[in-house]
């Protein structure tokens, strides 16, 4: 009998949220197909269905762990190319508030990452993995330092840090700060403990008020000097 599309949709993600839960218990390494299977209520013939081998479902998690980085990238990019009066380090600040919301009340993305970061061993096939997520976070402080980038063109960046100095900075105050939460689970808001990190951090590297003052009249000169 042939299944619908719908089905085999749920079928897909019953052993996705199951394959979380065996992860989470056992492992990476130690999980098996067929314990997948089982928490899911299905046969090993159906994770086949839908998935090579356990690799392909553990990078099927890291692809929906990382994807709301990029939507939320994406979306912070568009605003800063359509309104040029914006601050571009505050609507950073506004933008990874969003993102650790959204994260800390996600029920399965926390999960998710709680087996990439802690419960995964790499071993020599996981490389293609490690790379991924090596990947992830160069896509992150990228978004970052242009974000900074935009901030010093502006005249508001402190010259005593790069863009990219301070966006690699940045990426290492989120990734720990959610570490730290993942690691003890419950015992601590991310985004309450995280943000006035984040806005005491991306404050310090601001111009001085007088400096950014300076450095708009010099450019409103020249742009009349060009006209």
């Amino acid at each position: 009998m042939r299944r619908t599309k719908a089905e085999a949709e749920q079928t897909r993600e019953a052993v996705l949220a199951a394959a979380i839960e065996v992860f989470l218990e056992r492992g990476v390494t130690r999980a098996t197909l067929e314990q997948i299977a089982s928490a899911a209520g299905v046969t090993r013939g159906a994770v086949y269905w839908h998935f090579r081998d356990k690799q392909e479902i553990f990078t099927a998690l890291e692809r929906r762990a990382n994807m709301p980085n990029e939507e939320f990238g994406d979306r912070l990019k568009a605003r800063l190319a359509t309104h040029n009066d914006l601050d571009p380090l505050r609507e950073l600040t506004d933008a990874i508030r969003e993102g650790l919301q959204a994260f800390e009340t996600h029920p399965e993305r926390p999960r998710i990452l709680t087996i990439l970061w802690l419960r995964c061993e790499y071993s020599e096939d996981m490389l293609p993995v490690v790379t991924r997520q090596r990947e992830a976070d160069l896509a992150l402080q990228k978004l970052f330092g242009s974000v900074i980038g935009l901030a010093a063109a502006r005249g508001r960046l402190a010259p005593a840090l790069s863009p990219e100095l301070a966006a690699r900075a940045l990426l290492l105050l989120v990734n720990g700060s959610v570490l730290d939460w993942l690691r003890a689970p419950g015992q601590s808001e991310l985004t309450e403990n995280t943000m006035p990190m984040v806005a005491g951090f991306l404050e310090a590297i601001r111009a001085p008020k007088t400096q950014t003052t300076v450095d708009q009249k010099h450019t409103t000169s020249e742009q009349s000097y060009d006209k």
